[in-house]
């Protein structure tokens, strides 16, 4: 197995959130702010609050954040964390430097309100793309922009058959119908839903291939430390069968396992601490079934 540097795969991920939370928090104050529509989750809490108060989102993200942050660095891992946690505070103190240095904002004065539905509708759907592509870059890197998604992973570590989505989408799409008794105004609340759909199609097609598994078939002696990672560290399962070298003829163990190709990144990573194994995968795998749980290694046992 080929050694991989876990620092310069670390940079490249520190680069990439770098540019995804970027993208963010101009496209909030460029293309959101001055449209008068709400997003979803905490982005859309804060906007809330913001037109209500005139007070700088920025403040209100960092707010409502930070419990969320306490919890995901109690509950869930430490890479995760401190990427989200770096993430938030990039996107929070960005839009109050905006703010300060009265940054250009898309939508210019003195339009017409018919030329100003025309600019809101481009906003929404650039904020929608640009907020697509920062969501698919961090889930790239086995992270997320905060928020709601704390939420989604602290429910799914305790309840792994919960269906965390359903309940995501319930409380983004209640916060957009909040709004309208902030903005008064239907076209805010239609906007709105273009974003998401735009978002949710731009993130799905940056991630099509991470939407696939990827089967990982580990050859090694040590299977009991291979299937302890694969069970606590990646809650996925794996089934061990046993192997025989065909030219050695010593006796080896089979580890194979289905990861999502977004892991796999961290999965080599990890694997490099296993100089004696030899890994092999194939992309774009898919699977159909369901795992069953249990309580001895942490949730998930045997599916196959």
């Amino acid at each position: 197995m080929e050694k991989q540097s876990p620092l310069l795969y670390e940079l490249k991920c520190i680069l990439m959130m770098l540019c995804a939370v970027t993208i963010s928090y101009v496209s909030l104050y460029v293309f959101v702010l001055p449209s008068n529509f709400s997003p979803s989750g905490v982005d859309g809490i804060s906007t809330i609050l913001y037109e209500i108060t005139g007070i700088n989102i920025g403040w209100f993200k960092l707010a409502i954040n930070l419990p969320l942050m306490v919890l995901a660095w109690i509950f869930l891992k430490k890479r995760y964390v401190f990427y989200v946690i770096a993430f938030i505070l990039f996107d929070s103190f960005g839009v109050i430097v905006l703010e300060n240095l009265d940054f250009y904002t898309f939508i210019p004065e003195g339009l017409t309100a018919g030329e100003q539905i025309g600019y809101r509708l481009i906003a929404a759907v650039f904020s929608g793309v640009s907020l697509g592509i920062c969501t698919g870059m961090m889930l790239k890197i086995g992270c997320s922009t905060g928020g709601i998604d704390i939420v989604a992973c602290l429910v799914n570590q305790k309840k792994p058959n919960f269906n965390v989505e359903r309940i995501i989408s319930i409380i983004c799409y209640t916060v957009i119908l909040c709004s309208y008794f902030v903005y008064w105004d239907l076209t805010s609340i239609l906007l709105s839903i273009i974003q998401i759909f735009v978002f949710e199609w731009t993130t799905s097609s940056l991630l099509r291939k991470e939407r696939y598994a990827v089967e990982v078939k580990i050859i090694t002696k040590t299977p009991e430390v291979i299937r302890d990672e694969i069970l606590v560290k990646y809650q996925h399962s794996a089934t061990i069968l046993e192997a025989t070298g065909m030219y050695s003829g010593d006796a080896y163990s089979m580890v194979v396992t289905v990861l999502n190709s977004r892991n796999m990144g961290e999965f080599m990573s990890t694997m490099k601490k296993h100089p004696d194994t030899f890994i092999y995968f194939s992309d774009g795998v898919k699977v159909q079934g369901t795992y069953h749980f249990g309580s001895n290694i942490g949730g998930r046992i045997d599916a196959y």
